[in-house]
């Protein structure tokens, strides 16, 4: 059971997400207001991943469950007042999160966290975005979190300290599975979970990384510039910086927290760390536990 203190203050996640051209995202130093998508009582939303299929942009995100407390994979769609209200496309017995969604050749796949299934695996959409079917085991490896696609390798995180919010960087072959030479290398980090998708901006390859120095999660982002990838060697270099104080989101607030980033044409993402007192959610935990 959480901490007493966790349960009479809760930490929550939600969606923040603008409009922007290129050259005036928050990596250029805009801090334009963020809309916030609407929250549920039930549950909070995280993790954003943003896809555009057929002219449409969907929002695939973690929706906490507050009453299973655990996590599954839910999709929103880009409409002419913003984005609907996130609904669940996929659930398994054991806690999902972070959906990545791509596409290869004709077919679409989703990679989501599926640590507390002992692996990295691969969803295939039979009727997209709404039904997802388990294709195959990518890595079968325990401990991997938070992983994304960059040219034929997968750039994945292992836990290596749960409370001071450590992760080691790790690299595969998405093909064969074979670990990258710098997995022996690498040292335990607070600063190199992953935090998104690998993208473009300004000509350099940027990988967004959750900052969680103190050992607090969410306690920004790190976006760094990766320099060279291949069979023998990585290298990347940080590039930017964000603290949530920079995510403003109207009527002078700002976020608490923020640990990931996505970004589809003009639209731009980031989800939110905030804290609220919630007496049905204590009554949810208290009853669940006690009331059987």
């Amino acid at each position: 059971m959480r901490p007493l203190k966790e349960i009479l203050r809760e930490e929550y996640w939600n969606i923040a997400y603008r409009f922007c051209n290129d050259g005036e995202t928050l990596l250029d130093g805009n801090h334009d207001v963020f809309a916030v998508l609407p929250g549920s009582k039930r549950y909070w939303y995280a993790d954003p991943f943003l896809f555009e299929h057929n002219e449409k942009v969907y929002l695939f995100v973690e929706m906490f469950d507050n009453v299973t407390e655990k996590g599954l994979v839910g999709v929103s769609v880009l409409c002419e007042d913003g984005f609907s209200v996130p609904r669940v496309v996929l659930e398994e017995n054991f806690h999902l999160s972070y959906p990545y969604v791509f596409e290869d050749g004709e077919e679409i796949y989703m990679m989501p966290e599926t640590m507390y299934d002992g692996c990295i695996q691969l969803y295939k959409a039979v009727s997209f975005p709404d039904k997802w079917e388990k294709h195959t085991v990518l890595v079968g490896e325990k401990g991997m979190v938070d992983t994304v696609i960059f040219d034929k390798w997968l750039i994945a995180s292992r836990v290596t300290d749960t409370v001071k919010k450590e992760t080691q960087l790790q690299i595969f072959n998405r093909h064969t599975g074979e670990g990258h030479p710098i997995n022996e290398l690498v040292q335990g980090s607070q600063t190199s979970r992953g935090a998104g998708k690998v993208f473009e901006h300004g000509g350099k390859i940027i990988r967004p990384a959750q900052n969680c120095l103190g050992g607090v999660y969410g306690a920004g982002l790190v976006f760094y510039s990766v320099d060279e990838i291949s069979d023998n060697s990585y290298r990347e270099r940080e590039f930017f910086r964000l603290d949530p104080s920079q995510i403003k989101l109207g009527s002078g607030l700002s976020a608490e927290g923020v640990h990931t980033y996505a970004r589809c044409g003009r639209v731009e993402v980031v989800d939110i760390k905030k804290h609220r007192f919630n007496l049905k959610r204590i009554c949810w935990i208290f009853g669940r536990y006690f009331g059987r």
